[in-house]
């Protein structure tokens, strides 16, 4: 186009300007200037808000996310949905959160609740496992999808076997609808554009009747306009001319002062926002330290109850080896004793392990390999579980396949106890016929040395409902009537499958009520026969070469005290007798003992103080002193040796570690029956 052509627009703008008055003109250019700085400035201040909202929205979800994950850490450690009920409630109870999802590491749900939400339902969420971080998984149109990891927390316990660490359990999902957020955001804009177009519309209607005197007043507010319009806040135009301008100028100033207020408005709503966010998020960690009171509580309760049941069971299983020392015994009476010794023997090992659930469900329990006679165990089982199944008139059968090795690699306290457990179980809940355990030979390894054995238990007992089939294998959770219920705990079951899993294998259950259950799990064991292995030499002691040696017996409990002194004075020892830590002291003052057993918890003076007193003592610094306790933690043998002491024992001990001990500390050479 040529410069003439373009001009044609211009000319004919121009004689369409100077065609109309100067009251249409202004009228032209203020309106479209008051609509256009209504339009714009409205616009502006909603996308500004729904961008400040949208972010304070997606902080407290994130914080509530957050929240949910540290308080599901108990339920995923334990897999038991209840432990995350009120929190979950807690959760639904915020404004627009429509569903909450508790999830294991295989993204299996422990706990669901809340209403579904298209595109967004079950969908698998994208989960760093290395991550800690809550964050937002996905969004659509209707609301948003944010998960938190769940990891459990360094807390050092008297129980633990080696140091804690972190380990993820799974994962929380909150969805949260964005219906509030698009109200929030449609007011903001409403509010403003009605409130600009309601003080533009009084604007227009002045300026029709003022455009001779609005020349300079109308300079001034075009000029404030102009600032407006550039974005300055504080803006205000100068109130001059007829009292008409005045108040036109005065809507203008009054417009931008409602502007501001809407800023301010919104900038309170979410400062409140924020102190509602931080009263929950106190409240909730209030929440959490009293569950942590508590659980610190059932610790020290656990630990006293340790106490308590190993102090009886030493005096027990101490005099069954004593008896079982005894070569006039006759065949029966030794198998009675090996019974005994070895429930005795199950239940500490009970004990020990229902104590430290918490730490058999957080990973940290360690197998123990070992070479474990397969027939022995047997038999074993099959004296304990017989006397049972006798009790009932049932018929207990015990049969290993013959081409099941006669030796493998396995931690024989838990296979024992899971094979105890479940052989007890079936006893518990059969009523007549009878209880059978097998042990057969799957297949064998590719590598040779290794071989598949299934562990199968069978009853004819009253079966188990399918819908109870999953929930028994929960802590706390039975099944049965209450007469059955009332005989256990719960929680053999839970350990069991833990237990089995961590040799490598899948606790499985097949079962229909009034034909029996079946439980089974094969494990891949390694067979001894295919190892180097230093022969095992177990001997009778009946005494120790050399000069007679005195030692001193201290504890506040006398069967205590009679069951080591009948334990060491057949092998030849002189025994003297302390009921606490200063009596102790005054016998080895007055008798100079060659060793003390040294109780750690006693009246008038402890353990701990008598043997740190010795060791201060320039005659007593070398004496040899072996700690005895029931509390059998980490936390009381460190303390035991810091104290000065030469070896730790824990209740109930074995005759062979005393005399291992004994061998160790006074440099024995035992006398061996059998020699």
């Amino acid at each position: 186009m040529t410069n003439a052509q373009h001009s044609l627009p211009m000319r004919h703008l121009t004689r369409m300007l100077r065609g109309m008055t100067f009251q249409r003109q202004l009228a032209i250019a203020m309106t479209v200037g008051v609509l256009g700085l209504a339009l714009f400035s409205s616009m502006g201040s909603a996308w500004q808000g729904s961008r400040q909202v949208r972010g304070n929205v997606i902080q407290q979800s994130l914080r509530i996310a957050s929240s949910l994950a540290t308080q599901s850490t108990l339920a995923l450690l334990s897999g038991a949905p209840e432990n995350a009920t009120e929190a979950v409630a807690t959760t639904l109870a915020f404004p627009d959160v429509l569903r909450v999802e508790i999830r294991k590491t295989d993204a299996s749900a422990l706990l669901v609740k809340g209403v579904a939400v298209k595109d967004n339902d079950e969908k698998p969420a994208k989960v760093d496992p290395a991550g800690r971080e809550p964050y937002l998984d996905s969004e659509t149109d209707e609301a948003w999808r944010f998960v938190a990891p769940v990891w459990t927390a360094k807390r050092d316990t008297p129980f633990d076997v080696v140091a804690p660490t972190d380990e993820f359990l799974g994962y929380v999902v909150v969805v949260l609808s964005k219906s509030t957020l698009s109200q929030m955001v449609t007011n903001i804009f409403l509010a403003n554009i009605l409130s600009s177009f309601f003080f533009a519309a009084i604007f227009l209607v002045v300026i029709r009747f003022l455009c001779a005197r609005l020349a300079r007043p109308l300079n001034l507010l075009s000029a404030a306009m102009f600032r407006a319009e550039q974005g300055e806040v504080h803006v205000r135009t100068e109130v001059d001319g007829p009292s008409d301008i005045q108040a036109m100028a005065l809507a203008f100033n009054r417009m931008i002062a409602a502007l501001q207020e809407r800023g301010g408005e919104l900038q309170r709503h979410r400062d409140h926002l924020e102190e509602l966010v931080r009263d929950r998020t106190n409240e909730l960690r209030r929440a959490k330290e009293r569950a942590e009171v508590a659980s610190q509580a059932k610790s020290d309760f656990m630990a006293r109850m340790s106490h308590e049941l190993r102090t009886p069971l030493n005096a027990i299983l101490g005099y069954a080896q004593i008896l079982k020392m005894d070569r006039t015994l006759s065949d029966r009476q030794l198998t009675c004793l090996n019974t005994i010794h070895g429930s005795g023997e199950h239940l500490l090992m009970l004990i020990v392990d229902i104590l430290d659930l918490s730490q058999i469900e957080a990973g940290k329990t360690e197998l123990h390999l070992g070479p474990v006679n397969t027939r022995a165990l047997a038999n074993m089982l099959d004296d304990v579980i017989r006397i049972k199944a006798a009790e009932k008139q049932l018929i207990f059968i015990v049969e290993c396949a013959e081409d099941v090795p006669s030796t493998l690699m396995v931690d024989e306290k838990r296979l024992r106890q899971v094979l105890l457990n479940l052989l007890s179980n079936a006893v518990k809940f059969t009523q007549s016929g009878q209880v059978r355990l097998s042990l057969s030979r799957i297949e064998q390894d590719q590598r040779g040395d290794h071989v598949r054995i299934r562990f199968d238990v069978q009853d004819s007992g009253v079966g188990i409902r399918s819908e109870d089939q999953e929930r028994i294998f929960e802590p706390f959770e039975q099944a049965g009537d209450s007469r059955s219920r009332a005989a256990g705990t719960g929680l053999g079951l839970a350990i069991s499958r833990q237990l089995v899993r961590l040799m490598g294998g899948q606790l499985q259950l097949s079962s229909e009520p009034g034909t029996g259950s079946r439980f089974w799990f094969e494990l891949s064991l390694q067979m001894v026969d295919a190892m180097v292995r230093e022969p095992v030499r177990h001997p009778l002691v009946t005494g120790y070469t050399g000069e007679r040696r005195r030692i001193l017996v201290v504890d506040d409990v006398e069967a205590n005290r009679e069951m080591l002194v009948a334990m060491l004075r057949p092998l030849g020892f002189e025994t003297l007798e302390a009921v606490h830590g200063q009596d102790a002291l005054d016998q080895v003052q007055a008798s100079n003992p060659d060793l003390v057993l040294m109780d750690l918890a006693m009246p008038v003076m402890d353990g701990l103080e008598a043997t740190r007193r010795l060791r201060a003592n320039e005659r007593t610094k070398d004496l040899p002193v072996i700690a005895l306790s029931a509390n059998a933690s980490n936390t009381h043998r460190d303390e035991a040796l810091a104290a000065g002491a030469t070896l730790f024992m824990s209740k109930p001990f074995d005759s062979a570690d005393l005399l291992r001990n004994l061998e160790r500390c006074l440099s024995l050479n035992w006398i061996d029956a059998q020699a």
